[in-house]
């Protein structure tokens, strides 16, 4: 999270610094909010082996989207 944010604040203009980092802070605590909603009942109707299956496979293909992004700048 440290890196992310200096990361953030050395790219963002100084006009959009505070809104980068809100944005970025209230991602990661919406993120610990639905988390739980969301792998709970998957967990329940799938299993828990499969739910942590499935929770790697999203984070592989986020993962080669932002290469791709990252690629193409």
């Amino acid at each position: 999270m440290p890196n992310m944010n200096f990361y953030l604040t050395s790219i963002a203009p100084d006009n959009l610094r505070g809104r980068v980092l809100s944005g970025i802070t209230t991602a990661f605590f919406l993120g610990q909010f639905l988390s739980p909603l969301i792998s709970q009942q998957l967990s329940k109707s799938i299993g828990l082996g499969s739910t942590y299956g499935v929770g790697a496979l999203v984070m592989v293909v986020l993962t080669g989207a932002v290469m791709m992004l990252l690629k193409q700048k």
